[in-house]
This record gives C-alpha cells, structure tokens and sequence, in this order.
C-alpha cells in the first residue's frame, strides 16, 4: 500500500498479557488504521481497512496456492517501554503533550526535545536514549495510563518462503 503509510511494530508479548489473535495461535497480527475520533465512520480509513485485508487475503491465497516469495527486509519498531502522563499524588493528569512532539508519531525522539507541557506552564523534557515514539496522546491508551510508547528502530532480513505442498 504505498498510498498510505505502512510501519511494522512488534511486541513480544507474554501469552499471558496477550489479548488479540496472537493469544490463541504461535504468532498474531494485527492490523491498526489510526487514529480517528471513536464512534465515527470514515470513508477513507474504511477503504484503507478494506484494502489492507483484501491484499492479506490475496497473500495468504498465493502463498497457500504454493507461490514463491522472495526474501528482503523490513524495517520495524520494537517497543521498549510505555510513558505515562505525569500526574498529581491523587493519581490526576498534571499536563499534555507537547505541541512539538503531537502528530510526531515515529520520528525521533532525542533527549532534551519537549515531551509534556504542563497545565502550570512548565516544558518536560524527554531524558534518555534516543528512540521512536508511536500512539502519541491516543485516547484509548489514556485508561491504561500511557501517554505514548517508545520504540527502537530494527531492520530485519527475512529469507525466501514457499509453502510446501504435499
């Protein structure tokens, strides 16, 4: 889909925390279209939905038809941590994200750049290792007290694959 952009993340994720189709087979994926506002239908996400599925499928049948595939690589996003917003002794959110790191997802993110502007004025910094942020300020992370994640960025080989037929 060169239409649109496309990112790999991965996450290794215990079988125990798993939630998604990777909790009841050896390997899952999934496939996120984001973000939009909850409860509304757009025209253009359900047609890059449509289309991500309709070219899965297309793969899976030649690849269960015996179809070769070359191998390559790819470039991923492998989570290292989650940050929360920083909060108050009563557990309350104490500041937003960063004009200058919101819409920011996957670019990267170097110590000393702003994360958070707090609702009494104050610039928070990041501090520490360079890395990529995803899922900037997503409201459906907000209950699970993440902020963004933040991710290294990894190219992985992959060889040549065929099923094979009996």
């Amino acid at each position: 889909m060169s239409s649109v952009p496309v990112r790999v993340i991965q996450l290794e994720v215990p079988i125990s925390d798993a939630y998604a189709l990777e909790s009841v087979g050896k390997r899952g994926f999934a496939i996120e279209v984001g973000p939009q506002p909850n409860g509304v239908l757009r025209a253009d996400i359900f047609n890059m939905v449509k289309e991500t599925v309709d070219l899965t499928l297309e793969w899976l049948q030649e690849f269960n038809s015996g179809h070769s595939f070359e191998g390559g690589t790819v470039e991923a996003y492998t989570l290292v941590k989650s940050v929360d917003y920083p909060r108050d002794s009563a557990g309350k959110i104490t500041a937003a994200i960063h004009q200058d790191l919101q819409d920011n997802d996957f670019k990267l993110l170097r110590s000393g750049d702003p994360i958070f502007l707090t609702f009494a004025g104050e610039t928070l910094m990041y501090e520490g290792e360079d890395l990529y942020p995803y899922f900037v300020n997503e409201c459906a992370y907000y209950e699970k007290k993440i902020a963004f994640h933040l991710a290294r960025k990894k190219t992985f080989s992959f060889p040549s694959i065929c099923a094979k037929k009996d």
